[in-house]
Order: structure tokens, then sequence, then C-alpha cells
């Protein structure tokens, strides 16, 4: 059997008008293509030109609306923006560090596109042990007015540590010794941020406290609580950005006594000679730059100092014994108060 094919009749008018439409939204998809792909193309060719004359760019956080004081900073409220870097705050919180402020709240009002800064944010703590780093302990030391330079030091702020040992029995002669440096100050009594500068109307606000707790290793806290068995520890504030290590010799008594006689001698030799000369005494100990004893200059009478080639007298030169010269401690004291009458009399 044969099978009859239908015998449909196509309206020409209808089949056109299809095509067109057709034809129609395909031109006008790929019109709408080519447009997205030119913007892009422009867009992407402003960037680079903009790169070029801004030269180097830093990547900061800025938030995406307008954020009150105390809002916690979250990570769909901010975005990243690309910013010369000389218009970028040493403060200034890049993406890379956005993590370490993440859930930080927000001390005043931040408005929408600028830049996110750390004075803006303070950390908020459910458990002070949070705080704390991988590897860190919380150690706290008893200060006062003194040694909290005057209570201005606060958390976070950065300290030195230095020990001051006690002299032996009978000895007042105490030694001090750099102890531990760049140690971070975690609490000031139980003050655990810094004042808000907005906070007080520019008026700072004067806070007391009895003790800094500080963040140390496990070792440092071992050494930290012996030291302050041993002796006294003293904290020193220094700049935050000040990296360098502290390292010097041990400061004693001696040292500091030595340091003004050598100084004193310095003086008196660069002073002019007199005619007469004198004699250095060094009572219990020795001369020269090592002296550690006291000193008495005594003039010496006319006529026996020797002379320099060429008749200058050498007020410095070392002297040989002389009849006139005293022999004795005794001599030595009665020739000295003798001299110091005789210069009393001629200043009348």
């Amino acid at each position: 059997m044969k099978i009859q094919r239908p015998n449909i009749k196509i309206n020409k008018t209808w089949l056109m008008l299809i095509v067109a439409i057709v034809l129609s939204l395909l031109t006008a998809w790929l019109t709408l293509q080519y447009l997205r792909f030119k913007e892009q193309s422009l867009e992407a060719e402003i960037a680079a030109r903009s790169q070029k004359d801004l030269g180097e760019t830093v990547a900061v956080v800025v938030p995406t609306k307008h954020m009150p004081p105390g809002a916690l900073l979250e990570e769909s409220m901010v975005a990243a923006r690309n910013v010369p870097a000389d218009f970028v705050y040493e403060d200034t919180i890049r993406v890379s560090e956005f993590d370490a402020y993440k859930g930080q709240a927000l001390l005043h009002q931040v408005e929408r596109g600028k830049p996110l800064r750390r004075s803006d944010v303070r950390e908020v703590f459910s458990d002070f042990a949070d705080t704390l780093k991988a590897g860190k302990r919380a150690i706290t030391i008893n200060v006062d007015e003194i040694n909290s330079v005057s209570h201005m030091i606060e958390p976070g702020n950065l300290v030195d540590l230095l020990l001051v040992l006690p002299g032996s029995e009978g000895s007042n002669h105490q030694t001090v010794v750099p102890f531990l440096d760049q140690v971070k100050v975690l609490a000031t009594g139980q003050k655990v941020t810094q004042d808000d500068p907005a906070a007080g109307n520019g008026q700072p606000r004067r806070v007391t406290y009895s003790n800094f707790t500080l963040e140390v290793t496990p070792t440092q806290a071992a050494r930290l609580s012996l030291a302050t068995e041993l002796g006294k520890v003293r904290a020193v504030l220094r700049n935050e950005k000040d990296t360098q290590s502290v390292d010097f010799e041990t400061v004693t008594a001696e040292n500091i006594l030595e340091e003004v006689r050598e100084r004193e001698r310095r003086v008196a030799l660069s002073k002019p000679s007199s005619k007469t000369g004198y004699v250095e005494y060094f009572i219990g100990g020795k001369g020269g730059s090592e002296a550690v004893a006291p000193v008495i200059n005594v003039p010496l009478p006319a006529g026996a100092l020797p002379s320099m080639p060429g008749g200058a007298p050498a007020a410095t030169q070392t002297v040989t014994a002389q009849p006139a010269l005293p022999q004795n401690l005794t001599e030595l004291i009665k020739l000295s108060n003798a001299n110091a009458s005789a210069k009393a009399a001629t200043t009348k």
C-alpha cells in the first residue's frame, strides 16, 4: 500500500515573516554580545591606563556601606580596593591583614568606600585568654608611677625590661643589665584596649594602675618570675616602629664613677698649664686612663718643675722626686691645705 504524503500548502508570506523575525532576534543578540565585549575591552584599557598613571597601588579594605560605631567587621560588609601607595596611611588595613581584624568592633562611624585604619577598630574578646597567640603566655608584674612612665604606657605598647640587681652585703653598688626587649603590653591593670582619642573630646584621661600584663614565651615567663625575686624589673617604653634589639654592657656604679673621674681628668688636662705645674697623687690606686682611685693635684714649689726642651714648663710631664715634694700622706695633705690657703689669700 502506497502512503501518500499530505499536501500541505505553505504560505510564503508567513514564512518570510518568521524568517525575518528570527534574523532580527539573532542580529540583536549578536549586537548585544559585541557591545558587551567592547565595553569590557574599554574598561580593561581604562584600568590599564589608570594603573600606569597612578603607579604602584595597594589593595586595602573599604566598607561597602556606612557602618555605625560598635558594628563588627565581617567579610560581607567590606570589599577590596586598589589605592595608590602614596595615598595609603601606615595603619591602613590591607586586604592581606583583614583576617587579623575580622570580628572586631568599630570605635566610631566609618563611611562607605573609605579605607579602614587600625585606629578605627578595637578587639572584642569573650575571654582574655582568646587574645593570646599560639606559643605565647601572659604574666603580670607590679609597677609604680615611675616604672610605668607616669602611667602613660597603654595596652599594645612595646617595652624593654631592665633588671636592677642589688650589690653584695654592705655595698650599695647596684648592677643594671638588659633583660628582655620588645615585650608587648597586653593590659595595664584590667584595661586591655587603648583609649579612643575621640571619646575624651581631646582631653587625655589619666588612669592609674599598679601592674602590667605582658605577652611572653614560656621561657621568658620563667626568667621573668625569677628576675622579680633577684632584683627590680624596670620597664622602658619604646617606639613600636623601632625593631632594633637592645644590647649594651652591664652598667655598675663603678662604671659610672670611673666615667666621671675620666671626664674630670680630661677637663683638667685641657686647661692651660700654669708656670708652677703640679703632681698627680693617686690614693690607693694607679695612674693613667685606668685610674679608679681619688686623685689629688698638688702644685709644685717654684723651681721644682723640670722643663721641656726650649724652656717651656711640662705641667703634665711625669715629675721625678724632689726634696721639696711630700714623702707621705700626712705631708701631702698639709701641702695641699697650705696651697689652698695661699690661693685663697691671693684671690682676696
